[in-house]
């Protein structure tokens, strides 16, 4: 046994981490659970421990997207197999639509995809900002998706016309999503629900394979059993209804906040930054925008009160509820080493026996 899955296990098996474990098993929405003292990597040590002991859905809100891809990054490492999903923000301007992400749009769309087919074992890191776009609904996602099932019997015209429908593109080859390609019995799709796209071989009218694939190199991914065909929800979908990220995720998903507080402020400032930009449009041009600001867009007051179903852990250095349960954790910040290399090699190996140490004492 390594030194890092000594200091996983530690951690996994501190009493401290044991009761935070033994809370969020608790289906009680009500408590809130504050964690004082965490510094940089024991934020992610703490929460891999956590899940080890609870694997229940986690939405885990970092400050800003920087720092939830590091904490995505370092569960990834940390949790091994388990698939940590990062949902971003999708736009770099407010009712710009020239303006956004596509990529983002994709992982979007798979984190969405993944809670409803797998509502109760999924973590998600986000931040702020991508918690103030809100999100199509669950019903009019299961509506607009096509699901293919190795086995059943799949009609090529029917699925071409759906495709078709929801904008996707024909080409003789598919290298990026909304597009699909068909060749005899086999069909390329590049669903926005997964970042590889999807090969269906047919035997007949009937799905004898589903395999994910590398675009670039053709080769396998891995082999499926059923897969979702989602169009692009962020543009496609624009009149459907648009509820609140936590109206979409589990009611048992346990929700971890780094700063409430400011977690509001940012929301706040991008909805008035969505208002002023639909007031721009109108004023300027007239054009009539289907849905108002608040219904794209979440306000602090609807995420506030939303989140009150919830149980939520707040593990910054300040809180916003008043807590049913205090953790102090005891660590320091890393101290600054100005290229000096031979002190970084010096302070990695004593932090690792540091966090272990810290782990002993919990």
């Amino acid at each position: 046994m390594n030194t890092l899955t000594q200091l996983i296990e530690r951690y996994r098996t501190s009493p401290k981490v044991k009761q935070i474990a033994e809370i969020l098993e608790k289906n009680d929405a009500p408590a809130r659970l504050q964690l004082n003292g965490l510094m940089g990597a024991q934020e992610s040590f703490v929460l891999t421990g956590t899940y080890m002991n609870a694997p229940q859905p986690y939405l885990i809100v970092a400050i800003d997207k920087d720092e939830a891809a590091y904490l995505q990054n370092d569960l990834q490492n940390l949790l091994g197999e388990k698939e940590i999903l990062f949902f971003p923000m999708s736009y770099k301007r407010p009712y710009e639509y020239d303006e956004i992400e596509n990529a983002n749009i994709l992982m979007r769309a798979e984190v969405l995809n993944h809670i409803g087919s797998h509502p109760d074992s999924q973590i998600i890191i986000t931040y702020p900002e991508a918690l103030s776009e809100k999100v199509i609904n669950k019903k009019s996602l299961a509506a607009n998706t096509f699901v293919v099932q190795k086995g059943e019997k799949l009609d090529r015209e029917f699925l071409e016309e759906f495709l078709h429908t929801y904008d996707f593109e024909k080409t003789d080859f598919v290298y990026e999503a909304g597009q699909f390609a068909i060749r005899g019995g086999i069909i390329d799709v590049f669903s926005f629900a997964h970042d590889h796209p999807y090969r269906i071989e047919l035997f007949g009218d009937e799905v004898e394979t589903i395999r994910s694939f590398d675009p670039g190199s053709q080769l396998s991914v891995a082999t499926l059993e059923k897969v979702s065909l989602m169009p692009n929800v962020q543009t496609r979908l624009m009149q459907e209804e648009r509820n609140s990220l936590l109206e979409f995720i589990s009611p048992s998903t346990r929700i971890w906040v780094k700063d409430f507080q400011l977690t509001l402020d940012v929301l706040q400032k991008c909805f008035d930054k969505a208002s002023q930009s639909f007031d721009k449009i109108l004023r300027e041009s007239g054009t009539k925008i289907i849905l108002q600001p608040d219904q794209i867009f979440e306000t602090p007051q609807n995420f506030s009160t939303k989140s009150l179903a919830f149980l939520r852990i707040e593990f910054g250095s300040r809180s916003f509820f008043k807590a049913t349960n205090n953790y102090e954790f005891k660590s320091s910040p890393q101290q600054s080493f100005n290229k000096d290399f031979e002190m970084l090699s010096g302070f990695l190996f004593f932090s690792i026996h540091n966090l272990f140490f810290e782990a002993c004492k919990f």
